[in-house]
């Protein structure tokens, strides 16, 4: 008897809808998938003679498809000279088109497209980031990005942003990207990335040119990422100002939990536009990553063009040597040295 009410209250809601011209359904909404990650470590620097323990970062992560759109967002909080800070690190609207599935439109703040470091530390093999990363080259852009993907070996992009690293526009004009990603062989990918726009406050002259060759080659346990960065910049009425760095990281997985990863990196600044001193920077960063179980599937799975899935926790350490040919170093004695060297230990967890 329950059962036979049930089939009639069930039945007569259904009429009533469709007298409403309301589609039936009953397929669940997709829900918000939550995610992220939590970083903590140990470090000793050489030439100021400090040592630190720092809950460094925390980072939460929300996505949301919606029919042929998806919403990703991801709010960082971490600290830096001892003061923490929260900020959009990543605010993605993307959408596909129906029966354009070659097209995607993607608004907001998000990873600039070039190189093989990333900004946030599961998608490197190591805890710092080389001198070309963060002084030589884009990080994150804020604005809009139009991918084609020609084939499933060539992808192609173009967008339109504020600036380098700018969430508010600092001047009249934009900075333009373009970008091909080419995999030739399977375990092989070749990008080239090229930026063209004004990035200093308050003028649109000063035009800034940018171009980023990259490689990506995995072969069984060896992982390889290379980044190279030539930039020009406009300086009228003298000659323009110019720097190039370049990148290279090794990745050797020697068991099932174990790696060993190596870095060198070369930043040469001749007008002091990108790191403030006429100098060239060098370093040399090595070691070993223990890892244990592979995270959750999310908009990020893996290292970027590689089928290393990132692992829940990791525990990452490194030595890292820098010189200068000019002091830049900050030291114990309130000065600069040309050299300095640093150890971290880094543990990572994702959730």
């Amino acid at each position: 008897m329950r059962s036979a009410l049930w089939c009639a209250l069930l039945c007569g809601a259904i009429q009533g809808l469709a007298a409403q011209d309301q589609q039936v359904t009953f397929e669940e909404t997709p829900p918000v998938s939550i995610s992220g990650f939590a970083v903590a470590a140990a470090q000793y620097d050489r030439a100021p003679r400090t040592n630190t323990l720092t809950a460094g970062k925390v980072a939460l992560s929300l996505f949301k498809p919606v029919g042929d759109a998806y919403f990703f967002g991801q709010l960082t909080t971490a600290l830096d000279a001892g003061t923490s800070s929260t900020e959009i690190d990543n605010l993605i609207v993307s959408w596909t088109p129906h029966g354009a599935d070659r097209w995607t439109l993607a608004v907001g703040r998000f990873d600039a497209p070039v190189g093989f470091e990333r900004d946030d530390e599961p998608l490197n093999f190591l805890p710092t980031n080389s001198f070309t990363f963060t002084y030589a080259r884009p990080v994150k852009l804020t604005g809009a990005i139009v991918r084609f993907t020609a084939s499933p070996r060539l992808e192609l992009d173009a967008g339109v942003a504020n600036g380098w690293e700018e969430t508010v526009d600092n001047n009249r004009g934009k900075t333009g990207l373009l970008r091909a990603q080419w995999v030739p062989v399977d375990g092989l990918t070749l990008g080239l990335s090229g930026l063209y726009g004004p990035e200093r406050d308050s003028t649109d002259a000063h035009q800034r040119a940018f171009l980023g060759p990259d490689l990506t080659l995995e072969r069984g346990p060896l992982i390889l990422g290379a980044e190279a960065s030539l930039g020009r910049e406009q300086n009228p009425p003298g000659p323009a100002l110019s720097w190039s760095g370049a990148a290279v990281t090794a990745f050797w997985k020697v068991g099932h939990s174990l790696g060993l990863a190596a870095r060198y990196d070369r930043v040469s600044d001749p007008d002091g536009l990108v790191t403030g001193v006429a100098q060239t920077l060098e370093s040399v960063t090595v070691g070993p990553m223990w890892f244990y179980r592979s995270a959750q599937e999310g908009i990020f799975s893996n290292i970027e063009n590689t089928t290393f899935h990132l692992p829940q926790i990791a525990l990452r350490t490194a030595v890292r040597f820098d010189h200068s040919t000019q002091p830049f170093f900050s030291n114990s004695t309130g000065g600069l040295s040309r050299d300095d060297t640093l150890a971290v230990i880094e543990l990572l967890y994702l959730f």
